[in-house]
């Protein structure tokens, strides 16, 4: 086949277009740090980025959701310590009166400090999380317990999060659960039984005094049920986020790996292409002169 000038001004053309494309190119990746900045650039790596990308945000969503947890379980903790508390200081005072007492005013002194560790259970079931109701489900907008009724007015649902594909766990307590003995924690209703006990003391019966104190203890248990219960959901969360975070380091390397541009190396390499950019070009040149007139003497 026979080459004619025209042949070779075309493919010297190409030779430079596609040259100048691989250093544009190069430009454009030191430039925005980037070895894929558009899907035709590799599209077969665009898509792995895209799939990797969406799991780092998912994981991030994951993260936020477990912290978020982690501090509604720990304020959850910190209310039923505080129950335990109330709880220790008012077997306390009923193991002084268990036997009743002829003295008006040890009975009046005692009912006052329940009626006062009442009220310090009934705060410590309406505790809040920013403007939340902690121990009150879903209609956590308002207090879910009173200190003039010993009704729950909250909800008896769970409260879930998700914390990594297909798996949620339960972060919230109901409030009718532990305090009104209505789950699996016991069936101690605290704040019926104070009543019962300072109406006991009121009415100086050892009898009912006993009885009530006992359930007191069975209330601790029921405490100390739900605690054990919180701890087990926070070792979960634990757990969860030292997962999702290797899996986040994993893949931000690997995305790391594939997009961002090795500087020493792009350098290199576009000094070698613009170096055989302008090799072509003075190549290109001096064909491009020649002519039938050259050839004739």
């Amino acid at each position: 086949m026979r080459i004619t000038p025209g042949m070779t001004a075309t493919n010297a053309l190409f030779n430079l277009q596609k040259g100048r494309t691989r250093l544009n190119l190069l430009q454009e990746q030191i430039s925005s740090g980037l070895v894929i900045n558009r899907p035709s650039d590799d599209p077969i790596s665009t898509r792995q980025l895209l799939d990797m990308n969406s799991k780092i945000e998912s994981g991030e969503q994951h993260l936020s959701n477990i912290s978020k947890s982690n501090l509604w379980l720990s304020m959850t903790d910190t209310a039923l310590e505080g129950m335990a508390e109330v709880v220790k200081q008012a077997k306390v005072l009923a193991g002084t009166i268990t036997s009743g007492s002829s003295d008006q005013t040890v009975r009046e002194n005692a009912i006052s400090q329940l009626t006062e560790l009442k009220k310090q259970l009934v705060d410590l079931g309406n505790t809040q999380l920013g403007d939340q109701y902690i121990f009150a489900g879903f209609d956590n907008n308002s207090p879910p317990f009173s200190t003039t009724s010993n009704d729950f007015s909250g909800t008896s649902d769970d409260i879930s999060v998700e914390i990594s594909q297909n798996s949620t766990v339960t972060i919230n307590i109901n409030g009718d659960d532990l305090l009104k003995g209505t789950g699996s924690y016991g069936s101690v209703d605290i704040l019926a039984n104070l009543d019962d006990l300072i109406a006991a003391i009121g009415a100086n019966n050892p009898a009912d005094i006993q009885a009530a104190a006992a359930d007191l203890d069975s209330f601790a248990d029921q405490v100390t049920n739900a605690r054990s219960d919180v701890a087990a959901r926070m070792t979960r969360l634990e757990s969860a986020e030292t997962m999702i975070t290797q899996n986040q380091n994993t893949l931000s390397s690997i995305v790391s790996d594939m997009q961002n541009v090795d500087y020493m190396e792009a350098a290199v390499e576009l000094t070698a292409q613009q170096t055989a950019f302008e090799a072509a070009l003075s190549a290109t040149a001096k064909i491009s002169q020649l002519s039938l007139l050259d050839y004739l003497r």
